[in-house]
């Protein structure tokens, strides 16, 4: 298939599903997806690419982190060689073929095309790289989906002060101009990988690399300068590549937040959760400025702090208007629910904080299942999120860019991912054909195994087992390959009396 072809149909896929359509598919099997809609799975460099310092590749904020005090992560690991598909790109790109998929999401790691962070110095075999990474993909008719971030900043970068720095904008800028000047296979561009994460567990609690510990002020001054960074790549691109076709969006984390109770207060606590870890990112890209309940409510506690002006930064009319409508569609990512109750007013004394700001009391139902890693399946939470967005947002096409559960490791028959699978895709079916919500497109996390951050290797995602103690990094399909190549290659999702055929 061309490159040519693959930019028709994804534009095409993008539209949005009109109402014939879905009166359409209403009258096919409820399991049955929409004509066209896609399925991926999804990785990230720093986590399976491995070679940190190999070919001219630069200091990543993760080899620093993980170098410098190695019990920050599980069992002292860390991504130096981690599923080494650097070297073994070829045989991931063969295996998401074999399994049908019509996607494969990567990351570009910013170190390893500018080992200094500065666009003076290219490295041409990283470059090389990825040119060959989506090469590959094309050989097999899968769509390149590129992440220019996903958590890999060079230490140079971050020495200037990371996402508290906006002066980093323009060098964040030039970066991705050199990427995308050089990646025109490229499907679909998404330029950062979950805002909320980078600035609540990056600068906020310091518990991700940098490791930057400043509640209060962080997490707001880091989506500040992350938004203005998101915007000018988004506005660089739309001007100076208008031949590319390829969309570009950001990645959000879509977090669902259930009101404990039917109390109002509940109510009011759980929307406002959904505003600060959602809607700061996301009301200045689709609907303009900061949502008014978050600059309400910092601007009340910062007062009541003593402090002169409020700890989130105001946004200039010429900022908000650069920053509106800095999209082609919604990066989403889905992973988990809480339940929310309102709390008592944290004590204006106190220490500055994030969570005080947010001020509410997070629970979990207990009946909810626990994956081994220890976050709760939730698949109605996945549909309510995606409902709430339709109507925040105004309905914008939603790329989902992952979604996926974990395992121990210790077993290739995977029933729980199969059945998690099954589980939250029904409730995305039912997201479209009931809610109306235009969802265009799937991506399961993660194509293997591979360095799940803090958790190290503990935590296992894959379709594909690896055994990390094999210097070969030996690839070995889990029972789900199966089962998420036949949804791939059919566009419907089996019976539930099916589901255990799968296990043959």
């Amino acid at each position: 298939m061309s490159f040519e072809i693959i930019l028709v149909l994804n534009l095409l896929f993008i539209s949005s599903i009109s109402s014939s359509a879905i009166e359409n598919q209403a009258s096919h099997s409820r399991r049955r997806f929409p004509d066209g809609f896609q399925f991926g799975a999804a990785t990230a460099s720093y986590q399976i690419e491995g070679a940190w310092d190999a070919d001219g590749k630069g200091e990543g904020v993760w080899d620093r982190f993980t170098h410098e005090d190695p019990t920050r992560v599980q069992n002292q690991e860390n991504g130096d060689v981690a599923c080494d598909s650097y070297h073994k790109y070829k045989e991931d790109v063969r295996l998401a073929a074999e399994m049908g998929l019509h996607h494969y999401r990567f990351s570009i790691s910013w170190p390893r095309i500018l080992p200094t962070g500065y666009e003076h110095k290219i490295n041409e075999k990283g470059i090389q790289y990825y040119q060959n990474l989506v090469a590959e993909c094309l050989k097999y008719g899968i769509q390149p989906v590129a992440t220019l971030y996903h958590w890999d900043m060079p230490v140079t970068i971050q020495d200037l002060g990371g996402f508290m720095n906006p002066d980093i904008v323009p060098l964040f800028v030039n970066y991705a101009r050199i990427a995308i000047r050089s990646l025109p296979g490229v499907a679909n561009w998404m330029t950062m990988n979950e805002p909320k994460l980078i600035c609540t567990r990056e600068y906020g609690e310091g518990a991700f690399a940098p490791g930057v510990k400043n509640t209060g002020f962080g997490e707001y001054r880091c989506a500040y300068v992350l938004l203005k960074a998101h915007a000018a790549i988004y506005r660089m691109y739309k001007k100076e590549f208008p031949h590319y076709k390829a969309p570009m969006s950001i990645v959000l984390d879509g977090e669902w937040n259930e009101p404990a109770s039917n109390k109002t207060e509940d109510i009011e606590a759980a929307q406002r959760r959904n505003q600060f870890e959602f809607g700061m990112y996301a009301n200045p890209i689709f609907n303009g400025d900061w949502p008014q309940e978050l600059i309400d409510r910092v601007e009340e506690r910062s007062k009541m702090e003593n402090f002169l002006q409020s700890r989130l930064p105001k946004f200039t009319r010429k900022e908000i208007e650069f920053i509106k409508g800095t999209w082609d569609y919604m990066g989403f990512n889905t992973y988990w629910t809480n339940l929310v109750a309102d709390d008592e007013e944290p004590p204006y004394d106190s220490p500055p904080s994030y969570i005080n700001d947010i001020r509410g009391k997070l629970s979990k139902d207990p009946s909810w299942k626990v994956a081994p890693c220890g976050f709760n399946m939730v698949p109605w939470g996945a549909r309510k999120m995606l409902k709430w967005v339709k109507d925040t947002y105004n309905n914008p096409p939603i790329f989902i860019s992952e979604n996926g559960v974990c395992d121990d490791g210790t077993s290739l028959v995977d029933y729980d991912r199969i059945t998690f699978f099954q589980d939250y895709l029904s409730e995305i079916l039912n997201a479209i054909y009931k809610d109306g919500v235009n969802i265009y497109a799937y991506t399961a996390w993660s194509l293997i195994d591979n360095f799940e951050w803090i958790t190290g290797y503990s935590a296992h995602y894959g379709f594909y087992h690896i055994d990390f103690n094999d210097p070969e990094r030996k690839r070995t399909p889990k029972k789900s390959v199966r089962y998420f190549s036949d949804i791939c290659k059919t566009g419907k999702l089996p019976r539930r009396e099916d589901l255990i055929s799968y296990l043959d």
